[in-house]
């Protein structure tokens, strides 16, 4: 896995607009702060849900991405988050206050040689933070991970067409 990406690094995000790709520093949490719980990735469903093996789905939670049907920025989310996990990887998860959603999903942090990817997901600029309370653990670290993407134009804040959604209010988003 690349911990420091670079245009020639195979394991690349989507290229900005200008044909760059955003390199991402390596600050951010470096280690659980609960017990978690071994996965190995099945599928990525979109860009902020996979499938752990056998059948399991995991929302990645303090984050939100586009939906799929959002050409192109849903795509892109979730081909980043493939990149970082792709089928077969093995992760950890890191459950906060609340285990699961409404729709059964698990809910988590997912971690992956010592990054935690749903922060990197936001500071990378793909994705927005999302703030469900009480599961609030790394809420600090993710306001000040999408302050610094959006001031550097990184990921979805690169595209000038792209703003935050209806649920994005106070505390819970934009």
């Amino acid at each position: 896995m690349c911990l420091v990406l670079s245009t020639s690094a195979a394991c690349t995000p989507p290229a900005s607009k200008d044909g760059g790709v955003a390199a991402v520093d390596r600050g951010g949490p470096s280690a659980p702060q609960a017990v978690t719980t071994d996965c190995v990735v099945a599928r990525i469903v979109d860009g902020d849900t996979i499938i752990c093996a056998p059948n399991q789905r995991v929302r990645l939670i303090g984050m939100d991405t586009p939906e799929m049907r959002h050409v192109p920025f849903g795509r892109q989310a979730r081909d980043t988050l493939a990149m970082l996990v792709p089928a077969g990887a093995r992760v950890q998860l890191e459950p906060d206050v609340e285990r699961t959603d409404r729709y059964g999903r698990a809910l988590a942090y997912v971690w992956r040689d010592g990054m935690l990817i749903n922060w990197w997901l936001v500071r990378s600029g793909w994705a927005r933070t999302l703030t469900v309370p009480p599961n609030v653990r790394y809420v600090d670290q993710f306001r000040e991970a999408q302050r610094a993407a959006r001031a550097e134009g990184r990921g979805l804040w690169d595209h000038g067409t792209f703003a935050c959604g209806p649920g994005a209010q106070a505390g819970r988003g934009c």
